[in-house]
């Protein structure tokens, strides 16, 4: 079954059963934020779904603050129990799977918490899988609880809040979004060229957000039958833009340029992008922003490395280019997706994606 297919499904089981959706959206929270589950468990994907359910049938805001409280409470208890799971276990959890077979994993937990301290704590909340992991390199570190409970409880209410509203919103008064979005395209373009920017970044606690606001304010713009080709331009000229910087950076910088203003670098993967740089050259570049987390970090050490500007612009351009277009253009069949979901889950499509608005 594919993540979708389950998606659908646990949206679909709560539409016909909603008596259960206060347990399923805890126990999807509490796995989001617990440091083994928070791997595999696509929670955060599911969560929008169920939201997006209860909006299409007519839920009300007023309404929703139960599951906003059982989300948060849900994430708090399992970001707890991994910080207890590291205090207990300490070095022995690295021998457990799945850190055992990805033996980077707890590093850069490690490394992150080590940094940021309770910044990291308070911000693990919305990284994704390494979620659980911060929490659990907090505890290994004796990281003292009160201070470690008070920013897990601020932030997983605020997660949670994260979470649900947007998509209930997005829902709910799909309508008013769309006019909004299909009357301002260009202040739409400009937001997706800044958001592009900074997920060019080379930074652990800009990376995951940047992208998805990216992803989220282009699903917005398709679902409100928004001309995709300016936020593509938009988005392909703030990578660019961004790589340029962070290239210029490169050049300027030295041996220890991981110290930076900005610039959050994992030695090893810096080892990694600079074996791929030498091994690949210039296609390399082209290719290089489907590295995943890595892939930010190319500029800066094509850069540092010396490449020639004139072989690094021209890939960096036609590389910009392409990640726009593969991330903004499956996007834009997502009308189509929704009524091919309609006919599955017998969700009217028209109650969770907007109607186009006519131009003026």
């Amino acid at each position: 079954m594919s993540l979708q297919e389950f998606a659908d499904a646990v949206a679909l089981f709560v539409r016909e059963h909603p008596g259960w959706a206060l347990p399923i959206v805890f126990g999807l929270a509490f796995g989001e934020s617990l440091c083994l589950v928070s791997l595999v468990l696509p929670a955060t994907f599911i969560l929008a779904a169920i939201v997006s359910v209860l909006a299409a049938g007519g839920t009300q805001f007023s309404e929703l603050w139960p599951f906003i409280a059982v989300a948060g409470l849900g994430g708090t208890l399992g970001y707890a129990t991994s910080y207890w799971i590291g205090l207990y276990f300490k070095d022995t959890v690295r021998d457990v799977w799945p850190f055992r077979t990805h033996p980077r994993l707890i590093p850069r937990g490690e490394r992150f918490f080590a940094k940021y301290g309770f910044a990291g704590v308070f911000l693990g909340h919305f990284f994704g899988p390494i979620r659980g992991v911060i929490p659990l390199a907090a505890g290994m570190f004796g990281m003292k609880q009160s201070t470690f409970q008070m920013a897990n409880v601020i932030s997983a209410f605020i997660w949670a809040v994260g979470i649900m509203a947007p998509f209930f919103f997005l829902v709910g008064f799909k309508q008013e979004v769309a006019a909004f979005l299909r009357g301002h395209e260009a202040f739409v373009a400009l937001a997706i060229f800044a958001i592009a920017f900074v997920n060019a970044v080379p930074n652990l606690l800009l990376a995951v957000p940047s992208l998805l606001l990216f992803l989220g304010l282009g699903a917005a713009h398709s679902l409100a039958g928004g001309n995709v080709l300016p936020l593509m331009a938009a988005g392909a000229a703030g990578a660019f833009l961004g790589d340029i910087f962070f290239y210029r950076q490169g050049a300027r910088g030295h041996a220890d340029f991981a110290t930076q203003h900005l610039i959050d670098a994992d030695p090893e993967d810096i080892s990694d992008v600079r074996a791929y740089l030498a091994r690949h050259g210039t296609p390399g570049i082209i290719a290089s922003k489907f590295l995943g987390m890595k892939r930010c970090l190319v500029p800066v050490i094509a850069g540092l490395d010396g490449m020639v500007l004139a072989r690094f612009l021209p890939a960096s351009a036609v590389s910009a280019v392409v990640w726009a277009v593969v991330l903004l253009l499956p996007i834009y069949f997502l009308p189509g997706l929704l009524e091919w979901l309609s006919s599955v889950t017998g969700i009217s499509a028209t109650a969770i994606a907007p109607a186009p608005v006519p131009a003026p």
